[in-house]
């Protein structure tokens, strides 16, 4: 298996020296977009006019696939494991609208958006079957082997195999019919839209298998340090604990996964804007929104039921969740002027707003734990799909004689696995019968005031609460005995319910400059907290599904300050160079910039079950070290593992107490800050009265400042402690420290941890020269 490891050409591994952190990849990202618009304008007489547009692109691109704790993913600098990623894009309306009368206006708009992309690795031409790694009878796709190197991950090593086959198509069409009547004091409009989704998805994600080598199973006591992990590679022995995918055992998902899904959707509004008075307009209305169930023709999609077990939708179950047709969404908003001059004004709203429902927790859901990745990964229907858990063993053992690690697809006889030839212990994945469409109660109140002719002040507050928002929680844990108590057939079994909630509240401030003596520009702060149980919509399951509001805290994105300035500034205009070639060199100069200062996002302690036993923040500094490669941004001594079985972590301090999931409430610290000052030099060059030249400079953080990693998994949780990193053992109070290389230091800057290496936002200096033909 070494070809999985490039040992030739450009970005080879071959004769590194075994140290730590001992390559960086000489490969470049690359990518391309070719895209083309058309329009085309109509006017059949004065009162109907018509509008055609289209936009078409293709691209792609070959990069780092960027490390996600929010998707669940990794990144590699090895080239084999880039991901490609090839994209088509149309879209296209038309639009008709008729003056009816001097009153009544029609619109009639017919849309069309079709999206294709697909994903691999770089390399993705290995055989497993042909190199003699048996994964399982059934890693195929449509009857043949599936290609690419499975997921092999050696703690301190770059990764293998991080796309398994996957993309998606997509079409969505609508009729959108919008009517607008004036009746003395009165705007009134009305209409719908109905609209209609086919998507096509052919997620393999972990079809190649994913295995975890940790250091765990030899006769060493070293777990997560990489020689330890390598020499459980070498000897095949994969690791053992948990069934968690990221960091112990092995999975696979065996079966056809694609599936063809149609959503139906349809919309009515009402709405009035209504001039009471002279200083008062009311504009209130009331909007309605069916959001179908996602079904399909062909009956390949099983539901798992909590005490009905698997039902096939459209062959004993009518709809993945029951429609919600209750979605009546009334709003109301003001503008009222106390003085009856235009500047000051008070502004006001509050709304119901129902929200899209989203597909990919039904279909592509990415589970942080072995189970299966939606309801196209449940072993029953007309196409099931096993997904298999294993850990604590040799995988050379097993495939002796040409074994394969995993079984073949077995699908369910009996919908709740009881049958005597059924497998067990097989993941299933549920969805509430109970599901509801999701909303927001969105609410704001704002005062603007003119100061002068040039300068607008606004000062307001924004908040909104969700109600009914996605929810996965896994409803068969476990005892203290390792054993799935509530669904004994099944192993992890998880469920999408509709019982999340929000709280979002803000104060937002705008100063705006008109045009002054040729400077534009705008200063924004916002002062704000939002809260929830769950932020992403993927890869993340409530800790305790006996109590999701365990979780409620802050979210993920929560960015108590924001501050934001931009400017431009026209460079005044020489006397002298009034003409010809003068003009056009001296004259024409501008500059603009932008400055982004906010607070860090929170990174989330929660889901490595610690409990907090000291100050988090003593003795550290939270100054970048070359040395380290990072900052220390917590003191891990304040921390402690009540799980931990391991001898090197196993802790007996009575400072330590006992409890299953920690007392460290979900995103309750945050990270480094962000500040980032960008300028932009241009020169107009005017060539005719319509056409001119544009050249200009962008400089991207001026000033070349270290934005370090913040959010969710920013701060490292995982690895081994040992004085050459200059943490735990050398600095802090050993005993206490959870295992994990690194384990509160963030080693990574903002641009690369978003996938964005060296031209992110926040990045080191870089500068980007451009001309272009304005005409």
């Amino acid at each position: 298996m070494s070809g999985f490891w490039p040992t030739s050409g450009t970005g080879s591994i071959a004769s590194l020296p075994a140290t730590p952190n001992n390559f960086f990849s000489p490969i470049a990202s690359f990518g391309y977009s070719y895209n083309g618009v058309a329009r085309l304008d109509h006017q059949f007489s004065d009162k109907h006019h018509l509008y055609l547009r289209w936009f078409g692109g293709q691209g792609s691109q070959t990069a780092p696939l960027g490390g996600s704790p929010a998707l669940g993913t990794a990144s590699s600098n090895l080239a084999y494991y880039f991901e490609v990623a090839p994209l088509h894009v149309h879209n296209a309306s038309a639009v008709l609208n008729s003056a009816i009368s001097s009153r009544l206006t029609n619109q009639f708009l017919f849309g069309a958006n079709y999206f294709n992309q697909v994903f691999n690795d770089a390399n993705s031409s290995f055989d497993t079957k042909a190199m003699k790694l048996f994964l399982s009878p059934d890693a195929s796709i449509n009857g043949k082997p599936i290609l690419g190197a499975p997921n092999i991950r050696i703690s301190g090593f770059e990764q293998t195999g991080l796309t398994a086959p996957a993309g998606r198509s997509d079409l969505t069409w609508h009729l959108t019919d919008i009517i607008s009547y004036t009746m003395g004091a009165h705007q009134l409009r009305f209409g719908g839209e109905g609209r209609q989704a086919h998507l096509n998805e052919f997620y393999h994600r972990r079809g190649t298998g994913r295995f975890v080598f940790n250091g765990s199973q030899g006769p060493w006591a070293c777990s997560g340090d990489p020689t330890c992990a390598l020499a459980d590679f070498l000897a095949g022995k994969v690791a053992g604990g948990p069934l968690d995918p990221n960091t112990t055992g092995s999975t696979i998902a065996v079966g056809n996964p694609e599936r063809w899904v149609v959503v139906n959707a349809f919309n009515l509004f009402f709405q009035d804007g209504w001039q009471i008075t002279r200083k008062l307009n009311l504009n209130f209305g009331l909007r309605y929104e069916y959001f179908g169930p996602l079904h399909s023709d062909k009956k390949d999609i099983a539901v798992f039921i909590p005490g009905t077990g698997f039902r096939v939708q459209g062959a004993g179950l009518d709809s993945v969740f029951p429609p919600d047709k209750n979605n009546f969404a009334p709003r109301v908003g003001f503008a009222y002027q106390p003085t009856g001059r235009p500047d000051l004004v008070v502004r006001g709203g509050i709304g119901v707003f129902f929200d899209q429902i989203n597909l990919n927790p039904f279909l592509d859901f990415r589970p942080p734990i072995a189970a299966s990745q939606g309801i196209q990964g449940n072993a029953f229907g007309a196409t099931p799909v096993s997904t298999y858990s294993r850990s604590g063993y040799n995988w050379d053992a097993v495939q002796a004689g040409g074994a394969s690690i995993f079984p073949g697809v077995k699908p369910c006889s009996d919908p709740n696995c009881a049958a005597p030839t059924d497998p067990k212990g097989l993941s299933a994945y549920s969805v509430s019968q109970n599901f509801r469409t999701p909303y927001f109660y969105n609410y704001n109140l704002q005062v603007e005031k003119g100061l002068g002719n040039a300068v607008v002040l606004q000062v307001g507050y924004v908040g909104s609460q969700g109600r009914k928002l996605n929810l996965v929680s896994q409803i068969n844990q476990q005892n203290s005995a390792g054993v799935f108590i509530t669904f004994p057939n099944f192993g992890n079994v998880l469920q999408l319910n509709s019982i999340g909630t929000s709280n979002y509240n803000s104060l937002q401030t705008t100063l705006r400059l008109r045009a002054c003596h040729g400077l534009s520009s705008q200063f924004a702060y916002t002062w704000s907290h939002a809260l929830d149980e769950i932020s992403q919509y993927r890869a993340t399951v409530v800790d305790d599904a006996s109590n999701p509001k365990l979780d409620y805290g802050n979210g993920d994105f929560d960015t108590r300050h924001l501050f934001t300035v931009n400017f431009t500034y026209d460079v005044p205009k020489a006397r002298w160079a009034t003409s010809g070639w003068s003009d056009r060199l001296v004259n024409g100069w501008q500059v603009s910039g932008v400055i982004n200062l906010h607070s860090g996002q929170p990174y989330d302690q929660v889901r490595s079950y610690l409990n907090l036993i000291g100050n988090p923040f003593a003795g550290v500094d939270h100054k970048f070290s070359a040395a380290n490669g990072g900052t220390i941004w917590v003191n891990p001594a304040a921390f402690c593992d009540p799980n931990a079985v391991d001898p090197i972590t196993k802790l007996t301090d009575p400072g330590c107490p006992g409890s299953t999931f920690g007392n460290v409430a979900r995103n309750k610290f945050y990270g480094p800050n962000f500040k980032d000052v960008d300028l932009s030099v241009i020169k107009n060059i005017a060539i005719t009265e319509r056409v001119k030249i544009q050249l200009r400079a962008d400089m991207f953080n001026l000033f070349n400042r270290i934005n370090l990693a913040s959010g969710v998994g920013s701060v490292a949780a995982g690895g081994s402690f040992s004085p050459s990193y200059n943490t735990c053992t050398e600095d802090f109070v050993a005993h206490r420290c959870k295992d994990g290389v690194g384990f509160g230091q963030v080693f990574d800057t903002i641009g690369d941890f978003n996938g964005a290496p060296g031209l992110g936002p926040g990045e080191q200096f870089n500068m980007q020269l451009v001309a272009k033909i304005i005409f």
